[in-house]
């Protein structure tokens, strides 16, 4: 997904100049009225600009609309299925084919909000990067992307008919297992395969979030060089509120697949419909969870196929959740530092506890050698390992002291750090001076012995003159 935030750039290398929107729009007005285009409007920067905010309105309208087709699309097929399950109404009745109806417009009209998104999505690239022609800006990744959407959005139950399928089922006799055939309503398939258009929520979430439409963040981001997409919201949603993210996740995993699993095994025994929603919902929990208990087992391979992808889901949501809660358990860098420091003081304490205990026990032991007491006497001994304990006290405190103080890095290390830094180069500085004084003096110091050989010379000359 484009965001508002990228650089307009010319393929060309010529930078337009800026122009004021107001004047942009007056020369819209004066070109229509005059029938004539003019192709130096699209050079301006100011033309760009408003045709992006344009299109990027028109972008978000578009997806709102994606929304509501959708999520209206995927409730009315779970209300007429649950009455056909209910055995309220028949896959033949007016009000279910009315219902089916209903959802086959929009579907339609769902794969044409989706095109005409990825057609403003290519709009939107040429008038960044200042293009005229479209095959410019189009790949077969592109197309292949609208085609797969498309696709997806497209599937729902037919309107008419009740068209039925054969698929395999799993049935346990006499503990052996027996691979049958039942026949399964396709529209049950399809009303399955409609949750997948579930993603258009994602695009909704992120078109509407601040991060998205914040042009500072923007801004930011084409400066750094971070694409504000689907995934840095994603990310940073999952940085500010883990929990809730998850949480949203992990309930909606849970009833769709749990309804989906329903539908599947509804076909294999309908006798006992009214209490498949609980088996499946614990199915799937069991499943999500990777408990695995085994008391209850999907028999139809569409069944099977949802329970893998369950599993699948839930390990990674698991893993998620495990690293959240780890990083919500992790100390932070003050809590840190306070912990540290506090046991710091506590190695002190018990280092100078187990130094008097030390300076005791040896007295203690010199003063029964003073008295005749042999060394494997059993006073001496038992001071004697008083005095070896409290020597393993004083080194293990000053062990742990020394690992504390090389793993703890906080503000008072770092300022201490920076002042005795600046103590060195004080120092320094102090005898580079002396040094400069000194040298001064021994300059004085030659020139004044210059000074006094030149006069002796000149008095020997001046004796020898006379002589």
């Amino acid at each position: 997904m484009e965001g508002p935030g990228i650089p307009l750039v010319k393929s060309d290398g010529y930078y337009a100049r800026y122009v004021s929107t107001d004047h942009l729009i007056e020369e819209d007005k004066i070109t229509m009225s005059s029938g004539m285009k003019s192709p130096q409007i699209k050079q301006h920067l100011g033309h760009r600009l408003r045709r992006r905010k344009e299109l990027i309105g028109k972008r978000s309208m578009v997806v709102d609309l994606s929304f509501i087709l959708s999520i209206t699309g995927v409730v009315i097929i779970v209300i007429d299925t649950e009455l056909q399950f209910a055995g309220i109404v028949s896959p033949l009745d007016a009000i279910s084919i009315t219902m089916r109806a209903i959802t086959t417009v929009t579907s339609v009209l769902l794969v044409l909000s989706v095109v005409a998104y990825n057609l403003i999505g290519i709009q939107l690239k040429i008038v960044s990067a200042g293009l005229d022609n479209w095959q410019l800006v189009i790949t077969y990744s592109t197309v292949l992307k609208m085609i797969a959407e498309a696709i997806v959005c497209f599937f729902h139950p037919f309107p008419f008919g009740d068209i039925k399928i054969p698929m395999t089922v799993v049935e346990f006799e006499a503990e052996r297992a027996e691979f049958n055939t039942r026949y399964v309503p396709l529209n049950s398939i399809l009303a399955i395969l409609m949750f997948l258009r579930l993603y258009i929520l994602g695009r909704f979430l992120v078109v509407h979030s601040d991060l998205f439409k914040d042009t500072t963040v923007q801004s930011l981001g084409t400066l750094s060089k971070v694409n504000i997409n689907a995934q840095f919201v994603f990310k940073a949603l999952m940085t500010t509120r883990p929990g809730t993210c998850l949480s949203a996740i992990l309930v909606t995993t849970l009833l769709i697949n749990s309804w989906s699993l329903r539908v599947c095994e509804y076909h294999t025994n309908p006798a006992d419909g009214k209490d498949h929603y609980a088996q499946a919902l614990w199915l799937t929990a069991v499943t999500f969870l990777t408990l695995g208990y085994g008391d209850v087992t999907p028999q139809s391979i569409c069944g099977r196929v949802i329970a893998i992808q369950t599993g699948l889901m839930g390990v990674g949501i698991m893993a998620l959740c495990v690293a959240v809660l780890a990083r919500k358990l992790e100390q932070t860098r003050p809590e840190r530092y306070v912990h540290t420091f506090v046991q710091q003081i506590h190695m002190d304490k018990l280092k100078r506890h187990a130094a008097a205990d030390v300076v005791k026990q040896s007295f203690i032991v010199w003063r029964l050698r003073k008295r005749g007491y042999a060394l494997n006497h059993r006073y001496i001994l038992r001071h004697r390992r008083k005095l070896l304990d409290a020597i393993r006290k004083m080194n293990q405190s000053h062990l742990i002291k020394s690992h504390l103080r090389e793993c703890a890095i906080g503000t008072v290390e770092v300022s201490k750090g920076v002042g005795e830094v600046n103590d060195i180069v004080t120092s320094l500085k102090e005898e580079n001076l002396h040094v400069n004084q000194r040298l001064e003096n021994l300059e004085k110091l030659v020139t004044n012995i210059h000074f006094q050989l030149y006069e002796m010379k000149e008095m020997l000359r001046a004796s020898s003159k006379n002589n």
